[in-house]
């Protein structure tokens, strides 16, 4: 189930080794000493933390829309266009920017991760058919994502 949301949350990017090697580092999480900050006692939170540890390749993070952009628009051959305007709130950004990621050519969405150790938003940017399933598996671990346009 893990191996299956990493591959979802990296568009199929890790694969083979790589992938086991990610997936046994993100369950080893609750053992590691290293995380004994975290709040809690379930595998969930550490693996909440322990995904984004292990995927920092694979999301954009910010506490702006301007800096959000940045990141995500990075993720892309061809970047985004540029923001309309130079104040939006996080939640006009997300809704134009929803729009933006599914009038691509593979139409994507961006889900916000959830995050309860510091101040930032972090997101992926997934194919928009993988959505359903992502959330699926997500909620089956007892993990935290939601659609980034419907955050809140």
């Amino acid at each position: 189930m893990l191996s299956e949301l990493i591959t979802l949350l990296t568009c199929d990017d890790l694969q083979g080794e790589a992938l086991a090697d990610c997936v046994s580092r993100i369950t080893a999480a609750p053992m590691d000493p290293e995380l004994d900050w975290i709040e809690g006692d379930s595998q969930a939170e550490y693996m909440q933390f322990a995904v984004l540890a292990e995927l920092g390749d694979y999301f954009a993070m910010g506490q702006q829309p301007e800096q959000l952009h940045e990141e995500i628009s990075e993720q892309f051959a061809a970047p985004l266009a540029p923001l309309p305007q130079a104040d939006m709130s996080l939640g006009a950004y997300f809704q134009w920017l929803d729009a933006e990621l599914a009038a691509r050519p593979t139409p994507y969405q961006l889900l916000e991760w959830g995050n309860f150790f510091d101040d930032n938003l972090y997101t992926f940017i997934v194919r928009r058919a993988d959505t359903p399933r992502i959330l699926s598996l997500a909620g089956q671990l007892g993990l935290q994502v939601e659609p980034a346009n419907t955050a809140g």
